[in-house]
């Protein structure tokens, strides 16, 4: 356990352009960083593990060579090599960010402390995580590819990772950043009348994405409909305390004004 941990998963869609591969927001990046060197700096934060997904990073040659597939032939080792050096580039850029405003950032690989089985994690091995994360280092993981004991490999999904370590380490918090204010009932992006989730409650978990699959769009918050169900296994600890939020980190103050009980557009998830 790790005291007064705090977890943050910044999406792909908040650090990287998804229409332009290979190219990540700048100006997003740095702003994020700086309002979370502030939340640490002013006691909103005391312990901190940071998860990324890859966004435009990892999407397109995950898709063109089908290693979201898992393992099927030699031919894919070449491309997933080369996934792997295209992905690190946004992790150390995003590292250098972090760094920049004064956050000792220790970057780790999921892929070399998880083992997945037809793309749920079953076993891993946190004790350096822990280690690293209870002298005050603050590990960053992201989008990986993982071993699968079904599969070979399959993408490991940072939101079910990111709940599993709150879940071994004892997270106080969790917290979803994105481009959009947490849930709706239809994607903001192309429904600018998206009708807002203020609160979700575990309990009435299918009602919830019933409301958002009423859309005819085909994303749908589709998206979102996997991170939510993602959070799931993490009902006991809500019940005990555990603080789960969805909101945007596009505009500074957002993260802040959370941690602070401040009104802010977000979703938190609740077991009533």
């Amino acid at each position: 356990m790790v005291e007064d941990l705090t977890v943050i998963k910044l999406g792909g869609s908040l650090l990287t352009d998804k229409k332009e591969p290979y190219t990540y927001r700048e100006d997003i990046l740095e702003s994020a960083a700086a309002e979370i060197a502030e939340c640490l700096s002013e006691g909103l934060i005391k312990n901190l593990v940071l998860l990324h997904g890859v966004g435009s990073y990892g999407h397109p040659p995950v898709l063109e060579h089908s290693l979201h597939k898992g393992f099927r032939s030699p031919e894919q080792l070449l491309p997933l090599s080369k996934t792997q050096e295209i992905v690190g580039v946004l992790r150390h850029t995003i590292v250098k960010a972090f760094q920049k405003v004064g956050i000792p950032i220790c970057l780790m690989y999921p892929s070399s402390m998880v083992i997945s089985e037809k793309m749920k994690i079953t076993d891993y091995y946190f004790e350096p995580l822990k280690g690293f994360a209870s002298v005050g280092m603050v590990p960053l993981l992201g989008g990986d590819i993982l071993v699968d004991r079904a599969m070979g490999w399959s993408v490991g999904s940072g939101d079910q990772l990111a709940v599993t370590i709150c879940q071994e380490l004892g997270a106080i918090r969790l917290v979803f950043a994105t481009d959009v204010g947490g849930i709706y009932e239809s994607d903001p992006k192309v429904e600018p009348d998206a009708v807002h989730i203020g609160r979700v409650n575990l309990n009435e978990l299918d009602a919830t994405l019933e409301r958002m699959g009423k859309s005819g769009l085909v994303d749908a918050s589709g998206a979102m409909k996997g991170k939510i169900q993602s959070v799931l296994p993490a009902k006991p600890l809500i019940e005990k305390g555990l603080e789960v939020g969805f909101l945007s980190m596009m505009e500074r103050g957002n993260l802040k004004r959370f941690l602070s009980g401040e009104e802010c557009v977000c979703t938190r998830v609740v077991v009533e």
